[in-house]
């Protein structure tokens, strides 16, 4: 049972959006301490999502014929996992490695009429867009000279215009009397609607794991889509994650996100690519999709189509804006629905400029919206056939994040520790090293999370690569690949820095396990001599 008001208020109001009424009766949460400094509640928050996900993955088992299960999660951990890229360490050292996205070019600048923008230059295409319509060297003091020059309506909606993420920092106020945030606001958080089909596919009783035998293609980007395809592979789905042969990727996130995935180069704008893609598609229960809105569309798969190849598909799109809203079409990231929705606002009143929340709240827990989604779909299909849809964003997730406050203060916190990863880290031995990360945010009582397949580069997997024969699952209850993690409690994690969280600091840079802002100028100070020498 949830007893925390709003953990409750965020359980209840996913389980308003699914065509079944979860129920939390099966459900403890041990309380622990915040690390993540808000008025918003970052843990209370993730915990009612997350245990939302325990209940959906429950309710399939039990269709399926496995035995009713408790769920127990811990308020911190599900916190922690908000941060996880930052709390993935192989052999020792953090893979969170790169330093150029702590670059200036992410980050919130003060407009010509007062206002605050955030953009977003997470990508060298993206980096280049911005720089250019600034007319602006990537430094911070360029950029706000820049930025200093345009009001900040003139520069959403010039940005907007040439498809580069930017948004005005707003009150949550103004964002509800905002068109676009009215029509967020109106929306469920997770969006699932149903088309009648002559669709045959059904899972039938499991064996061992609840989604065993769900067959997941993934086509996404970055952290929101591909956590889906992660979390569906915890609970036994067989996912295949599709990849360009050549395209944006950010390594700590691509480690984080694509555990339990066989991985894929396939080039879907081409002859091969496309027809290699709908062969699996036409066998596929489930299409997770996080591209630019349009982009399946421009592959000659639409709605229609799709349906034609697979009468029985559940298809998830996560994206920036819920479609059919006014920015429908607009690119954003977690920073952009921060800023738009009034979580930068509400998390920042007592600070001396906006900021954003020291967690990437709007990806993780939209990925696990996302989910929550699919398995509900997926068990309406099991009764009811027919073709599905599901749609989340990071704008709705970001609305509904800033009805959970309380005051700052009002709870003490306690930074991100070695201690964290010896509580709730769990090793894992790969090809590649031993991984130390954040274990499952729910324990279930009969069916543990797990996945085999660590992540490695994309395409490790050949593009022949089929989906899993039936006739090896197991009837066994499996041995886990991973254990509490001995590297944590013995002192073998060499560089974790203590922290609140990824951007504590409260000026976009720095994070837990990441060279620092101040390291980041440092090593920009020193390639500049090393220029000039």
């Amino acid at each position: 049972m949830i007893v925390n008001l709003l953990q409750k208020k965020a359980y209840d109001t996913v389980s308003a959006s699914l065509p079944f009424t979860l129920d939390d009766s099966k459900i403890h949460i041990q309380h622990g301490h915040s690390y993540a400094r808000s008025a918003i509640k970052v843990h209370d928050y993730a915990a009612g999502v997350m245990a939302a996900y325990g209940s959906v993955v429950e309710h399939l088992g039990t269709m399926r014929g496995l035995p009713s299960q408790t769920m127990s999660l811990n308020r911190r951990r599900c916190g922690l996992l908000l941060n996880a890229p930052q709390l993935q360490f192989l052999n020792g050292y953090a893979t969170l490695m790169d330093t150029w996205p702590v670059g200036p070019d992410n980050g919130t600048y003060r407009a010509k009429d007062g206002r605050y923008v955030t953009i977003i230059g997470l990508h060298p295409h993206l980096r280049d867009g911005l720089l250019n319509y600034f007319q602006s060297a990537n430094t911070a003091s360029a950029i706000q000279a820049s930025v200093a020059r345009k009001t900040s309506q003139q520069i959403e909606d010039e940005l907007a215009a040439l498809r580069l993420p930017a948004g005005i920092v707003r009150s949550p106020e103004e964002w509800l009397a905002h068109p676009q945030g009215s029509a967020v606001a109106g929306r469920p958080l997770i969006e699932i609607e149903t088309h009648r089909g002559a669709s045959a596919r059904r899972l039938g009783p499991a064996r061992q794991r609840p989604l065993e035998g769900v067959r997941v293609l993934e086509l996404t980007h970055l952290v929101a889509g591909p956590t889906m395809g992660r979390l569906l592979a915890e609970q036994g789905a067989d996912v295949i994650k599709v990849q360009p042969p050549m395209g944006d990727w950010v390594l700590p996130l691509w480690l984080d996100v694509n555990w339990g995935k066989k991985s894929m180069l396939l080039d879907v704008k081409g002859s091969f690519g496309k027809g290699r893609f709908i062969e699996l598609l036409a066998n596929a229960d489930v299409l997770v999709n996080s591209n630019s809105p349009g982009t399946l569309e421009r592959l000659g798969l639409d709605e229609e189509t799709l349906r034609q190849i697979n009468p029985g598909l559940v298809v998830a799109h996560a994206s920036y804006a819920p479609p059919n809203t006014p920015w429908a079409s607009r690119r954003g990231f977690e920073q952009i629905g921060q800023a738009v929705s009034g979580m930068m606002h509400a998390h920042s009143t007592d600070l001396p400029d906006p900021t954003v929340v020291s967690v990437l709240i709007n990806d993780y827990l939209t990925g696990n919206l996302g989910a929550i989604g699919i398995i509900a779909a997926l068990a309406e299909r099991e009764d009811r056939g027919g073709f599905w849809q599901v749609h989340v964003s990071l704008q709705r997730c970001a609305t509904m994040a800033t009805t959970l406050l309380e005051q700052r203060d009002a709870e003490p916190y306690l930074p991100v520790t070695i201690q964290d990863l010896v509580d709730h880290g769990v090793d894992q031995v790969t090809p590649s090293g031993i991984f130390t990360r954040l274990a499952s945010a729910v324990e279930f009582s009969h069916t543990p999370s797990w996945v085999r397949q660590a992540p490695s580069i994309p395409g490790v997997d050949p593009d022949t690569t089929d989906w899993d024969d039936p006739a090896s699952f197991k009837t066994e209850p499996p041995e886990l690949p991973h254990y509490p993690s001995r590297i944590a409690r013995d002192g073998g994690i060499r560089n974790l820095v203590s922290s609140y969280g990824i951007e504590d600091r409260g000026d976009g840079g720095g994070g837990m396990s990441l060279a620092s802002k101040a390291l980041y100028e440092a090593a920009a100070a020193l390639r500049a001599g090393e220029h000039r020498a």
